[in-house]
């Protein structure tokens, strides 16, 4: 897992301890650009994992913090995907 910046690392601990259990975010790689991100809770972890073949700085931040929020809310399950405009299209800029 690499180091989340200060604000969203004390957001995953948070959530962990309120779970209790371990939260692990990483990155993803998959030839599927809509993927945004998705959330797995499972016997003993949560695991979240992102895109990471988008293009930006920080681009992500905003997908770990809504999968982390689902997460404490009580979602067991949950995948972000990018609108497009048609299949086999990757995520319009914004």
């Amino acid at each position: 897992m690499e180091p989340l910046p200060p604000a969203l690392e004390q957001k995953r601990q948070a959530v962990a301890r309120s779970l209790g259990r371990p939260v692990y975010v990483r990155g993803l790689r998959t030839p599927d650009l809509n993927l945004r991100g998705r959330l797995r809770v499972e016997p003993g972890r949560v695991v979240i994992e992102y895109q990471v073949s988008q293009a930006g700085y920080l681009w992500h931040v905003p997908v770990i913090e809504e999968l982390l929020d689902r997460a404490a809310a009580g979602e067991r399950s949950a995948e972000l995907r990018e609108a497009s405009a048609g299949p086999g299209e990757g995520p319009r800029a914004r």
